[in-house]
């Protein structure tokens, strides 16, 4: 019996090495075939968000917004068009990416946590709320004594006119995940004479859409400004 056993052993051994291994091969052909295409789909994105022609523009955001939708852009990719968007001349180029993102991420829940990633890689963005142009200038005086590489990531979007009843000068954070960043800039100006009080808004219904993540607003109160400020 063992010996009648061990031939039919080793022909089901046989059988079924025939089988796999052509069943293996597609597979990986199968796997290369679609990982081609996703670089060939990548490319030509990037393409024609990159082209000089803005209606082209306009198809690659398109693109951009249905690869999205099918997982088909690593985050790195994300990061690397927003930070594209946000040195292009073309103005409008960012928002339409942006969109785009926010409306893939209502599709593909996964894509919220892609775009926050993306930006976490990119410099903080800080609206300054303030009431007169001398603490504008001390914005300015005070991002000028930073480090280098602090200073670098950070950049001030826009200056706009607000008063507020309080005293503090506070660094408002509209995401929780924002929190561990806004501590680090609010730490930043503080070294260089400001103190910022940190203002957790992320709780407050709809405040988290105020805003894009790793996106802060600088509120000036009536607390006197660094003598560095003049």
């Amino acid at each position: 019996m063992s010996v009648s056993g061990k031939p039919f052993r080793e022909t089901l051994v046989q059988l079924l090495a025939t089988v796999m291994i052509p069943l293996s091969v597609a597979g990986t052909g199968l796997y290369y075939t679609r990982w081609q295409q996703n670089l060939n789909d990548l490319k030509t994105m990037i393409d024609l968000v990159s082209d000089p022609n803005a209606e082209k523009r306009k198809y690659g955001v398109a693109m951009f917004e249905y690869l999205l939708k099918n997982d088909k852009v690593p985050v790195e990719f994300v990061a690397a068009q927003l930070a594209y968007a946000n040195s292009s001349s073309d103005k409008e180029l960012l928002p339409l990416m942006e969109q785009a993102l926010i409306k893939a991420s209502a599709e593909n829940k996964t894509v919220a946590e892609t775009y926050r990633q993306a930006l976490e890689r990119m410099p903080s963005r800080l609206f300054v709320l303030s009431t007169d142009e001398k603490q504008r200038a001390c914005v300015r005086v005070l991002m000028a004594k930073m480090k280098d590489t602090d200073r670098s990531g950070i950049v001030i979007p826009s200056f706009g006119r607000a008063t507020w009843a309080g005293t503090n000068h506070e660094l408002r954070v509209y995401h929780a995940t924002d929190g561990v960043r806004a501590g680090e800039i609010a730490t930043l100006f503080t070294n260089v004479g400001l103190p910022l009080v940190v203002k957790d808004l992320s709780a407050v219904p709809g405040a988290a859409g105020k805003t894009r993540p790793n996106s802060f607003e600088l509120w000036f109160g009536s607390a006197p400004l660094p003598a560095s400020c003049g």
